[in-house]
């Protein structure tokens, strides 16, 4: 009897890492991509729509795109939380090197644009009429699934299973405290944690464990197809970059978001998965952090968050699926 597909949206924020793990999810026979939603995050919205975009049409998938929110829920009306992008410029001989271009270097030109529907408007109508729930993976912040459920809290129970790139217990990004995707609106993070999912959080703890380097780089060179050239050019992009602005020795990069869609694969690739109550920091010094009850008696569990992950298991998964 043939493997039964598992039906997936995905919801990103496309600038490199995404769109390896887009490409990653179209090219695994055990994933059925029915949409790609995009927020604001890496990039403006409409940078990150395009994006993905061009990814699609590289691969010649007719999967339709929706193009979402393009500020956070309520953090930008506050004056004193900050939301300026964090990135420093980093200059190399007279050139501005980013971990994520406005537009991604190997796509064609885009043809078209994304469906006439708004992101959320499209999940409020997919999961009220779907019948047979759906996985979500959300790399990106979480503005659109904090609208939804905040509109609609009872379509929660259409979601079989929501996997979340973002948050770090021991590592952070975006501030002292924060990773970026939680950081930029921890408030939609909340909502989710509030709704009865208990949703697999893959932080910066595990993608850090698995980074991929130079050598990687080569082996999928090797493989020879436009996926795999792609990937191994967006990770060396990504190691110029990281390199330029932590050090020479910082020759590996971790590619956060396709990790998230390699656990929807194959969870066995994240190790050390624990069951935790957690909310998230709304104010000050811990916005955008994720905090983990320590108590020997805790609040309900309502997060799995892995703290590891298996390095040759996840570029296994990525060698096979872009072949």
């Amino acid at each position: 009897m043939k493997e039964k597909r598992c039906n997936v949206i995905l919801d990103v924020d496309t600038g490199s890492d995404d769109a390896v793990a887009i490409m990653l999810a179209l090219k695994s026979t055990e994933l059925n991509v029915k949409a790609v939603c995009n927020v604001w995050g890496n990039l403006t919205v409409d940078k990150t729509t395009r994006n993905t975009l061009g990814v699609c049409q590289a691969l010649g998938a007719k999967i339709p795109v929706y193009q979402g929110c393009q500020r956070p829920m309520v953090k930008d009306r506050s004056s004193s939380r900050d939301l300026q992008n964090t990135y420093q410029p980093v200059i190399v001989d007279g050139k501005e090197l980013k971990i994520h271009y406005d537009r991604l270097d190997g796509l064609p030109e885009v043809m078209g644009g994304p469906e006439p529907v708004h992101a959320v408007r499209f999940y409020y109508e997919y999961l009220k009429n779907v019948v047979e729930p759906v996985t979500i993976v959300a790399v990106g912040p979480l503005t659109n699934l904090g609208f939804l459920l905040r509109t609609a809290p009872e379509l929660s129970k259409k979601i079989h299973q929501l996997i979340i790139m973002g948050g770090g217990v021991d590592i952070s990004n975006c501030s002292a405290a924060g990773e970026a995707n939680i950081w930029h609106d921890p408030e939609a993070f909340q909502i989710i944690l509030n709704t009865g999912i208990i949703p697999l959080l893959v932080p910066l703890d595990a993608t850090h464990a698995a980074m991929l380097d130079e050598k990687d780089c080569e082996e999928l060179e090797k493989i020879d197809t436009f996926e795999a050239r792609f990937t191994a050019s967006l990770i060396r992009q990504r190691i110029v970059y990281e390199s330029a602005l932590l050090g020479p020795d910082r020759r590996r990069s971790a590619i956060h978001d396709a990790l998230a869609v390699s656990a929807c694969i194959d969870e066995s690739v994240l190790k050390d998965i624990r069951e935790v109550s957690c909310t998230v920091g709304l104010s000050g010094a811990s916005d955008g952090e994720i905090m983990i009850d320590r108590r020997a008696v805790t609040d309900p569990v309502n997060l799995r968050v892995a703290l590891s992950a298996d390095k040759k298991r996840f570029f296994q998964i990525i060698c096979e699926r872009l072949a």
